[in-house]
């Protein structure tokens, strides 16, 4: 049976759907597809809900996972409301997604057309429609731009989410939003203000509401960033910024990666004067940026800065989840190095020496490694590669047979055996059953390549992990980081006081280790 599915995903252009939730624009899509499908008698497998915003295919994992079977050879056809639903990214996205479905042979079917990839005037129309779609998307995005620009310089705030210290409030008999003062969250900011023209710095100003359990927004404690972004947002002062926020692109190990840069001082992107009040007034807005450069003052770490904690990005809290940095006291006080919870005030779990924390990350290192090239080199997925191989042969005997019997079909109805009725009726089922076994050999071959991937990759781990091991004295704090991070995702600490030392490991690859290794480090005398 010729199998089906059914991609939903709400865009920019459901203008008639923009008052509905994401929910129920794909409902209402959902039942167009259907009715189509009842229609013309197709049987629909599985049906994809794609609820996130994203332009490209790397933020849209049910895109990933439709293309994926689709590439397989699975489906007959995809269908969708409209083409644009599929990719409406850059130039490498809808060239990907054309020759998925141009390979595979699988039509993309719509309300209006059905696009055939083995006609080349489809396929041409197919990609002239991605284009399009493209150079739509680019329009709105330039027009929402340009929207958001023209609503900034008119003193409305644009964003969704109020800043701490206001609610978003609509404009009367106009379209758009501004903001009005918060009863409750107001005071916290201009206090907040004034703590800082006293020269107390973020920490003690977050220790301080902490300590006085004055919550955020969310219920959280306060960090030292929430009160930096509080102090030099110019909101506060009833001004509107724009343009201090950016998303750079960059391209890592072959994906695109996004990150946000965002800009700190005011006369680095454009000011409007708001609709809304002001919670403090601008010399204090200003006087507090002038405070917080001389703060700065010059960079505390200079160019030639060296890492000096080899678990960074790797350590975190086991018990709040924060980062567990490296700190160092007085030297005065011939202090040692030590690792503490970056939230300690709050969260409470002991600080230990940076030896002791160090030996007991090696020995986990160590005994995890000694399981793990064990279970690699016994289990691995050599079992279930050969089971595969040997149902790949079954499949490819058996698509001889069928073969043989299509020949046989052809001399048959050459001899006169065979009406011509009775080869197309042969040949249409001998083709069918072909087919389905082209899309089992295409899928268990994907699924062989995605094991041999992670098989090598798994025992690749082994030489890494021996040369962390065996070369740890002599590599330098750099490279320790790099090593570790090659075969770890995450290491969580945590120690009672006067306790051991207690290192949850999350080695990479973990459906052979189960994810994680508990090891305690018994304490020795520092």
């Amino acid at each position: 049976m010729e199998q089906y599915v059914i991609y939903l995903r709400k865009s920019r252009m459901d203008r008639d759907y923009a008052e509905l939730s994401v929910d129920e624009t794909l409902k209402r899509h959902e039942a167009i597809l259907d009715k189509l499908a009842a229609e013309r008698g197709y049987h629909i497998a599985k049906t994809y809900y794609e609820v996130v915003s994203g332009e490209s295919i790397a933020a849209r994992p049910e895109i990933q996972k439709m293309l994926e079977e689709v590439s397989a050879g699975l489906y007959t056809g995809v269908l969708v409301v409209d083409v644009e639903r599929l990719a409406r990214g850059n130039g490498a996205d809808q060239a990907y997604i054309s020759q998925v479905f141009q390979f595979s042979g699988t039509k993309i079917i719509t309300p209006s057309k059905t696009y055939d990839p083995s006609n080349e005037f489809d396929e041409e129309y197919f990609e002239f429609g991605l284009f399009m779609s493209r150079r739509e998307y680019k329009t709105i995005n330039r027009r929402l731009i340009r929207g958001r620009n023209s609503s900034a310089s008119e003193g409305k705030y644009i964003s969704s989410i109020p800043p701490y210290g206001y609610r978003r409030k609509k404009l009367e008999n106009e379209k758009g939003y501004t903001l009005e003062p918060d009863e409750q969250e107001a005071p916290v900011v201009k206090e907040i203000f004034e703590l800082f023209l006293q020269y107390n710095g973020t920490k003690r100003i977050a220790n301080y509401l902490n300590d006085k359990r004055i919550p955020t927004r969310h219920g959280d404690l306060w960090s030292y960033s929430t009160i930096s972004n509080i102090v030099t947002n110019p909101v506060y002062m009833g001004k509107i910024r724009r343009g201090w926020s950016k998303q750079i692109k960059s391209i890592e190990d072959g994906a695109v990666v996004k990150r946000i840069k965002r800009k700190k001082n005011p006369e680095d992107y454009p000011l409007y004067d708001g609709l809304h009040p002001a919670l403090i007034s601008e010399e204090t807005f200003l006087l507090a940026q002038r405070i917080r450069q001389e703060r700065i003052g010059k960079p505390k770490v200079d160019a030639t800065h060296e890492l000096q904690n080899p678990f960074a990005g790797l350590l975190f809290c086991a018990v709040c989840g924060k980062r567990v940095g490296r700190t160092v006291g007085s030297l005065r006080q011939n202090a040692r190095p030590r690792f503490r919870c970056v939230n300690m005030r709050n969260c409470h779990n002991a600080t230990a020496g940076c030896q002791k924390v160090e030996e007991a990350i090696l020995n986990a290192v160590k005994i995890w490694f000694e399981g793990y090239q064990i279970k690699v080199n016994v289990t691995g997925f050599g079992e279930d590669l050969a089971q595969l191989r040997a149902k790949l042969e079954e499949l490819q005997a058996e698509r001889e047979k069928l073969e043989q019997q299509m020949e046989r079909a052809y001399n048959f109805v050459e001899q006169g055996i065979y009406t011509l009725e009775e080869f197309k009726s042969r040949r249409s089922r001998l083709e069918g059953s072909m087919e389905s076994l082209d899309a089992q050999t295409a899928a268990l071959k994907n699924e062989m390549e995605r094991m041999e991937k992670t098989d090598f990759s798994r025992k690749n781990m082994i030489p890494q992990a021996e040369r962390l091991l065996s070369s740890y004295d002599q590599m330098s704090v750099q490279e320790r980081n790099e090593a570790l991070k090659a075969i770890v995702k995450r290491m969580e600490y945590r120690r009672e006081r006067g306790g051991p030392v207690e290192i949850d490991l999350y080695p990479r690859f973990d459906a052979l280790t189960r994810g994680r290794m508990n090891i305690s480090e018994e304490p020795k005398q520092e």
